[in-house]
């Protein structure tokens, strides 16, 4: 940007001659509209300017007086009026960017003393010459299709293009009401039209209600001009957008250059007038989608209640057909939608002599929202206890339909069933466990009244062999009640770090004896780098040795293979577990208990009590594990899962 330039040593070592009719070349001056000067050519100084030239450089007549041409005009030559040709160059300004003009000299006297220079800017000239017809009618015939842009954003790029065309301003925004704060946003699409601010007070729109144009020198009346003043623009210009009393943004232009043309008002009135309706285009565009957008929405949630329900739902018309039926309808019904379509609703949905009467009432714009628990008719004739509700459908008190859900309630009906079993079971299991406290006293009273007795007879009485079996009969009562409290009573665990290899060799150990006195060969594996478990040892202890007790059991005959494996298993994902697998060669377990192996009192022992595996099987889910079984004539094979350690 050019400062006011300083020539003090030329006003001081150069004295102008006395000049004649200087009121002339006044007159001469302000006769011109374009910015002009008059030049004394022997000194190069620029001796008098119009207000025009004024306005052109915004330097001040104090400041010209001691400036030559050559200053402000570095491409001027003497020889500029000799050759009589136009000049085009670069005119320095005032705080300001130069700015590209042609300029046309003519001879004031014969003496070739003085010269006068017109200074026309190179987009103005160009104007002058009929190009700017050209750019309004392409600008013109652009507006007309502004609004046929797939989106508002391209829509208005192409609104500033043809701004930029028609005005030829390079600084280019657009300000649009905040909806949230009483405030106006800028909407730019490139770095120059960043020099307005980024949010105007909602006042300029109040101020900036018409089109306007503001020029330096002239009062500053809204925040856009003052950022316009701030950067030196040589104009900026505005024009309201909206309605008149439905005001919504604001168009601006503006340049650092060029000036203002005489047509710019009534152009940014035509800008206006389209950048406000292609606006209003997207606007009301944008809203119809988000309706339609939220419409689609509801229809799609419907569409997904109704096809995914667990309710059967109908539509029925007025004149109570059918109209669609849902896939919970078809199932429970036992009808496909399409042979129900348009039917009687009496003749599909066969249920309470009243329905009919419901459905009318229904039709009087009364719901009924309970028709309480009523069976109804499968096509097959059989049916089902169900829940029924009827909504009539109405708009502006007129009935357009009838909506009817049908539960079905069967379901519900065995859960309470299977709820009344589990409540008397935990009464009875509640029951059995206070009652085995109780016999466990008396029965260990008899059984040692029985010994003292059988002390008491001699080896050879007939009675010792029957006071034998009833000491036996106590034994087993005994175990029975000691199975049925440990059974009743909450597993409680008291979790430690336990490597199952050591720990079943170790359990192994102490059933070698047996072991032997029934033939039967052990056997354990371990992978290495086995991972440790967290378990309760002693309630572990009892799971092996009820599965190893069975396995006994099971070759006690003709003895066989006791073989343990233990192995890590990684079949669940991101949960690491040891797997150990206890396999005997017994004869199997029989095929009409295999599958309630686990459940209490199932037992394929004549003397056992059929609690063992169901308290095995509490205690492995305790310790969040799972057992499973399989068996076949010649052998079975119990597989025990347990989590391993994650870590410290």
């Amino acid at each position: 940007m050019s400062e006011p330039i300083q020539n003090s040593t030329l006003n001081s070592s150069i004295n102008r001659p006395r000049i004649p009719g200087v009121q002339e070349f006044t007159y001469l001056l302000n006769a011109f509209n374009e910015a002009a000067v008059v030049l004394d050519l022997r000194t190069l100084f620029i001796y008098q300017s119009n207000p025009a030239f004024i306005q052109l450089t915004a330097f001040s007549q104090i400041e010209l007086a001691g400036v030559t041409i050559v200053d402000i005009l570095p491409d001027f030559s003497q020889e500029f009026f000799q050759s009589g040709e136009p000049l085009t160059a670069n005119l320095a300004r005032r705080k300001r960017n130069p700015i590209p003009v042609i300029v046309q000299g003519t001879l004031l006297n014969a003496e070739q003393t003085w010269g006068l220079l017109t200074f026309i800017p190179e987009a103005k000239h160009a104007e002058s010459q009929g190009a700017w017809q050209s750019d309004m009618f392409s600008g013109f015939m652009e507006l007309a299709t502004i609004r046929e842009e797939p989106s508002l954003e391209k829509s208005l790029l192409k609104g500033f293009e043809i701004t930029r065309l028609m005005t030829r301003a390079r600084k280019i925004c657009i300000y649009k009401a905040d909806g949230q704060q009483p405030r106006l946003i800028r909407i730019s699409f490139d770095k120059q039209s960043e020099i307005f601010p980024e949010i105007l007070p909602s006042s300029d729109l109040v101020q900036l209600s018409a089109p306007t144009i503001w020029i330096p020198g002239r009062k500053v009346v809204a925040e856009v001009q003052r950022s316009a003043l701030v950067s030196n623009l040589s104009f900026v210009a505005t024009t309201p957008l909206g309605q008149r009393n439905a005001l919504f943004g604001l168009l601006v232009v503006g340049d650092q250059e060029l000036q203002p043309s005489d047509r710019m008002e009534n152009t940014l009135k035509v800008l206006s007038a389209h950048l406000t309706a292609a606006l209003q285009h997207f606007i009301l565009i944008d809203n119809l989608r988000k309706e339609v957008q939220a419409q689609k929405l509801t229809a799609d949630v419907r569409g997904t209640v109704f096809e995914h329900s667990q309710e059967g739902i109908l539509f029925i018309s007025p004149d109570l057909h059918i109209i669609e039926i849902n896939p919970a309808a078809e199932w429970m019904l036992q009808y496909a939608a399409w042979e129900v379509k348009n039917q009687p609703a009496a003749n599909v949905v066969i249920g309470p002599d009243r329905m009919m009467t419901v459905l009318e009432s229904c039709l009087q714009g009364i719901p009924t929202h309970n028709m309480g628990n009523v069976n109804v008719h499968r096509r097959n004739g059989q049916s089902f206890p169900a829940h029924i509700q009827v909504i009539p459908v109405m708009k502006d008190r007129e009935v357009l339909g009838i909506v009817m859900f049908i539960r079905d309630i069967s379901e519900h009906e065995q859960i309470r069933l299977r709820s009344q079993q589990l409540e008397q079971r935990a009464i009875l299991g509640e029951f059995t466990a206070i009652f085995a406290h109780e016999v466990r006293n008396p029965i260990n009273n008899i059984s040692t009244g029985l010994q003292l007795v059988t002390a008491r007879l001699p080896k050879e009485d007939v009675n010792v062999e029957v006071l034998n079996r009833m000491l036996g009969d106590c034994s087993r009562l005994d175990h029975l009640m000691e199975s049925i409290l440990a059974f009743s009573k909450p597993t409680e665990l008291k979790l430690e770090k336990i490597d199952l290899d050591q720990f079943l060799h170790r359990l192994i150990d102490r059933w070698r004896p047996r072991l032997a006195r029934v033939n039967v060969q052990p056997f354990i594996s371990a992978a290495k780098n086995l991972p440790a478990i967290n378990g309760d040892p002693r309630a572990l202890e009892q799971v092996f040795t009820n599965l190893i007790s069975n396995a006994i059991d099971a070759m006690s005959q003709n003895g066989g293979t006791l073989a343990i494996h233990v192995n890590p298993d990684h079949t669940l994902l991101n949960r690491p577990q040891v797997e150990v697998t206890v396999s005997d060669n017994g004869p199997g377990i029989p095929d009409e208990i295999r599958e309630r192996m686990f459940e209490p009192f199932v037992t394929s022992k004549s003397h056992g009590t059929g609690l063992g595996l169901a308290i095995t099987k509490r205690i492995v889910t305790a310790h969040q594990g799972n057992i499973t079984v399989k068996s076949f004539p010649g052998g079975t094979i119990f597989h025990v899962y347990l989590p391993a350690c994650s870590g410290e």
